[in-house]
């Protein structure tokens, strides 16, 4: 069966889909399953015995068996036909979380669709296909689906192919058709490393380095904590996430912004490594209403704040290094 479906599969936009996709006549593909093809079987056997002992109830089984099975293959198509397929919101994710692509299922139709099964089936070679959503659709209804994906890696994530399929209402034809949609979500380096902000980032209003640790109020980074701290510099916060015991620092009042450099990342090992270190210092300074600069081989980005600023350099970090899609 999946060779069938891989030839139809030949038949299917190359391309993405302008959204809505409508399911059209000829964009519906049918072929008996494992079911139908063993019911066929059987009716052969059937028509041999009938045939064989010239049996006029056995052929008026047989081909009423037949009939019904052949009248099925229309409504198995009309499951399908002209469901209407939107996308929606995605929101951007970390590597290891699940991404939640959402679709709205239009059936303008006067009737319920039933045993709707979406599957996604990704294009790129060693992703594997998601598991099957089952889902009835009632009539003159507009309904909301969600498809999770596990991003495996940063860059961007594309919802690919979805694979709509029915067997209703016999279950002996198997009716499918392909969506594109071009939806797709950013995802962000894995945020690990080392909590302390490189210190000789932070400069104050005339660009020089060096802040005085423990004097004044302005947020520089973190340090481990140690016995006899003050418990109000503890963040608390990373505590109660099980991240750790950390001490929040303060530099002198001439501090304006941080640089986070590539250069500060340059003894770790791998780039996914210095990456997530660089993700995970964003999200820090962005925690703290700092302002915080990145400083990336050939990519500058000014020191600023807000949720503007933080999503422009994960953006930078989780596309660096990669081909343009």
């Amino acid at each position: 069966m999946s060779i069938i479906t891989d030839w139809f599969r030949g038949f299917a936009p190359a391309r993405f889909q302008t959204s809505p996709v409508i399911f059209r006549r000829h964009r519906i593909y049918i072929v008996p399953n494992h079911s139908g093809l063993m019911f066929a079987l059987v009716l052969l056997i059937m028509l041999i015995g009938s045939i064989n002992y010239s049996n006029s109830m056995g052929y008026l089984l047989t081909f009423l068996l037949f009939s019904m099975a052949l009248i099925s293959t229309f409504y198995t198509v009309h499951n399908l036909l002209k469901l209407s397929i939107e996308a929606g919101k995605v929101e951007p994710v970390f590597v290891g979380e699940t991404v939640q692509f959402h679709l709205w299922i239009d059936n303008r139709q006067g009737i319920e669709r039933y045993a709707l099964f979406w599957q996604r089936t990704p294009l790129q070679a060693g992703e594997s296909a998601g598991e099957p959503i089952l889902i009835d659709i009632p009539a003159n209804q507009r309904q909301s689906l969600t498809i999770p994906v596990v991003a495996q890696r940063r860059g961007r994530l594309f919802l690919d192919r979805v694979t709509v399929s029915t067997t209703f209402p016999l279950g002996l034809f198997r009716a499918w058709s392909y969506v594109y949609l071009d939806v797709s979500t950013l995802v962000y380096p894995l945020p690990s490393g080392q909590r302390l902000l490189p210190l000789g980032g932070a400069t104050n209003q005339k660009g020089e380095a060096g802040l005085v640790v423990g004097h004044g109020e302005d947020f520089i980074g973190y340090r481990d904590y140690r016995i006899g701290d003050s418990p109000r510099h503890i963040d608390w916060k990373a505590v109660a996430r099980e991240k750790g015991w950390f001490i929040k620092q303060y530099g002198g009042t001439g501090y304006t912004h941080h640089w986070l450099r590539w250069s500060d990342v340059a003894q770790l090992n791998n780039l996914e490594a210095k990456l997530s270190q660089l993700c995970l210092w964003v999200l820090i300074a962005d925690n703290e209403g700092a302002n915080y600069g990145l400083d990336m081989p050939n990519i500058q980005i000014q020191p600023n704040h807000g949720e503007q600023h933080r999503e422009h350099c994960l953006q930078v970090l989780a596309l660096f290094g990669l081909p343009e899609s």
